[in-house]
């Protein structure tokens, strides 16, 4: 082997008394064939010779960087290897890095070491690929070797970094949606069609997680997949709420009376009531050009938090079976926290009376808007400076090779169940009347001060449910948990809405109960769909597998949406008209339970897709072994979820628009 005998330790790779300190991670399986490495002599400090490849940058040779995946053939030994982009992290120009050096009197040389089809990963190397990443490799059930220890006290300031993510997602997430009650319903009285359109289309960018995770895994920037788009969200989503900021308001659509309340209704000379005549009856139109700037910038934070769940599976596959989930229940727990903190912010800041409010002062909608970029702007130096993430391993695929990668992984008999039901399931379930924002306003009379207070509560629940969950029911069937919480959460909804429609009970603590109750079920359902990502992501697809299947779980919402306005347009009296609410007639009380015992219905009827999700994580992965693949599922999958995405938009953006608000396609009356 050479003058000083370098033996070979298949196990571990030793090399002589020393393992080789710059060759960090070579991978599950290492080169193949004959590689050639020099071997330095000891310098007169050092007490023992060590063998490196002539790399200029430690973790050069990382993860497997020219392994068989680079396309070099494993039956040969070659001079010289393209290292690319691969040196210390970072990214420098391509580079040809000589691994053979001639022998000479004065320099021993290593001339050939065989290290087999396969051999044991080396400890990660702290430059390289991971800080603080666990040795040996995958290990006790881990989905991949090597990754960052996020939680590692040594790495604590990063962990901050990264979990600040998920606080600033939680406060927009949650924000920007809550101040749909007081300034679409109560400010400008949008008809109710438009208001169930525009809460969903807050949450319109998540339907192109897919998009942006294809970005994150094929263009990274200066080396990086993650942290780059973090920083360019984050910009655009505090460009956009600071628009938000400086847009003027029309006024009003009620009068306001000498008390500060909008006049809402009149009395009749026969003594019935009926609705007033508006001050601003063109308010009612004008919500699609904030609706507009909202969802864009909802589009800024969803690109962040993109990158910012790439990471988390990244994190996350690393963990041992035992405890994996940990990562990004951690991470929901923090989003959590921070829908907690923008439900305070909205409650007591945007409780005047113009607001659906109760305080003779408050923040007007513009105010709320300046105040929410602050977090956003916030996180751009904060990501800046500490978020970490694994240097990449190998050089980043071109569209082309993405492409097929994803079609590949869309033809899997597992993957394509799992798609289905993450569309399907929660397609049917969210076909939901259009009648529950004006029952809450008009009818159980809900104040912005307590409608906020109770969703803070139903955070907190929803963080406990998450933390139950993480503590007790990891290893439960996914099937049962979902079937039960899906069932007794309509079951409650259906009872609180029953009493108040009918006039039993209108009392807005009592309606408001459903919301708190609601989270507990909810957060199981959370984190089963979570969990699931994680089993289904293979290493170096992680953003294309969370974008596809939380894509197609959150394309249902408005695809329902749209369903579900031009379903509920048939009810008559009309949903969508705050006059049939202040009348209040016996027949329309009829109507309005009719349409929520349909809800019902299309809840209980999205349990029929259960079968198409594996029941644990066991069962997932024996899936993803064993079902077939074949092209059918890709083409349904991209048909499917292409047809959906071009509905939704159409319907839905109609339904906003001032124009096209009014038409029988959009849900309305007929123009």
């Amino acid at each position: 082997v050479g003058p000083r005998q370098a033996a070979v330790d298949p196990s571990a790779l030793q090399l002589g008394a020393r393992a080789l300190p710059d060759c960090a991670q070579l991978g599950a399986v290492a080169w193949r064939g004959v590689r050639r490495w020099e071997h330095k002599a000891p310098s007169p400090s050092s007490e023992t010779s060590w063998l490196r490849p002539n790399a200029r940058a430690r973790g050069a040779m990382a993860g497997g960087a020219v392994a068989g995946d680079d396309g070099l053939a494993s039956t040969h030994a070659y001079e010289s290897v393209d290292l690319g982009a691969m040196t210390a992290g970072t990214t420098t120009r391509p580079m040809r890095e000589q691994l053979i050096r001639q022998p000479s009197s004065t320099q021993p040389v290593l001339t050939e070491v065989e290290l087999g089809a396969k051999a044991a990963p080396l400890p990660a190397m702290e430059d390289a690929c991971s800080l603080d990443s666990e040795e040996g490799g995958a290990i006790g059930g881990a989905l991949a070797s090597g990754g960052i220890d996020i939680f590692a006290p040594s790495n604590r300031l990063f962990c901050v970094g990264y979990l600040a993510q998920y606080f600033a997602v939680g406060i927009l997430y949650s924000g920007l949606p809550a101040t749909c009650y007081g300034f679409f319903l109560g400010y400008l009285a949008v008809p109710a069609h438009t208001y169930a359109t525009v809460v969903v289309m807050t949450t319109l960018p998540w339907s192109f997680k897919l998009f942006f995770g294809m970005l994150n895994d094929t263009v990274p920037i200066q080396g990086q997949r993650r942290k780059p788009y973090m920083l360019i969200g984050w910009s655009v989503c505090a460009f956009f709420l600071l628009v938000l900021a400086a847009q003027p308001l029309p006024d009003p659509y009620w009068c306001v009376g000498p008390d500060g309340r909008y006049v809402k209704e009149r009395t009749l000379p026969d003594g019935k009531t009926t609705a007033a005549e508006p001050c601003n009856a063109d308010a009612a139109t004008a919500g699609g050009g904030y609706a507009l700037l909202m969802i864009l910038a909802a589009t800024g934070y969803v690109v962040a938090d993109v990158a910012a769940d790439g990471l988390t599976v990244e994190y996350a596959r690393a963990e041992p079976e035992k405890r994996r989930g940990t990562t990004q229940t951690t991470a929901y727990l923090t989003r959590a926290l921070g829908q907690s903190v923008a439900s305070l912010i909205i409650g007591f800041g945007m409780n005047s009376r113009l607001y659906n409010g109760s305080f003779d002062w408050g923040l007007s909608y513009p105010q709320v808007m300046g105040l929410f970029a602050l977090p956003a702007l916030a996180m751009v130096p904060i990501t800046a400076m500490l978020v970490v993430e694994p240097a990449c391993s190998r050089r980043p695929r071109s569209l082309r090779e993405y492409l097929h990668t994803s079609w590949r992984l869309i033809r899997g008999g597992a993957f394509f169940s799992v798609v289905l039901f993450s569309f399907l399931s929660p397609m049917v379930a969210n076909i939901s009347t259009t009648a529950g924002g004006l029952v809450k306003v008009y009818w159980a009379k809900v104040e912005s001060l307590q409608n906020q207070l109770f969703s803070l509560l139903g955070h907190l629940l929803f963080a406990g449910g998450l933390w139950l969950v993480k503590r007790h029911a990891l290893h439960l069937s996914w099937r049962m948990m979902l079937a039960g919480t899906t069932l007794g959460l309509n079951l409650l909804d259906l009872s609180f809405v029953g009493l108040t429609t009918f006039g039993i009970v209108r009392n807005q603590y009592f309606y408001l109960g459903e919301t708190v109750l609601y989270e507990l079920p909810a957060a199981a359902q959370f984190v089963v769909s979570t969990y699931v990502i994680v089993e289904m992501a293979d290493e170096g697809v992680e953003g294309l597998v969370y974008g596809l299947l939380t894509t197609a779980h959150n394309l249902a919402t408005p695809f329902a949406r749209a369903l579900g306005n031009q379903l509920y347009r048939l009810f008559q009296p009309s949903l969508s008209d705050a006059k049939n609410y202040i009348e209040d007639a016996p027949e329309f009380r009829v109507t309005v339970f009719s349409s929520f015992l349909l809800s019902f219905a299309f809840a209980c009827a999205s349990l029929l897709f259960l079968r198409l999700l594996p029941d644990q994580k066991a069962e997932a992965q024996t899936w993803k072994r064993t079902l077939p693949h074949r092209d059918a599922y890709a083409r349904v999958t991209v048909g499917i979820l292409s047809v959906a995405l071009v509905y939704s938009l159409t319907i839905n953006f109609l339904s906003m628009h001032p124009h096209t608000m009014c038409l029988r396609l959009a849900g309305g009356h007929g123009c």
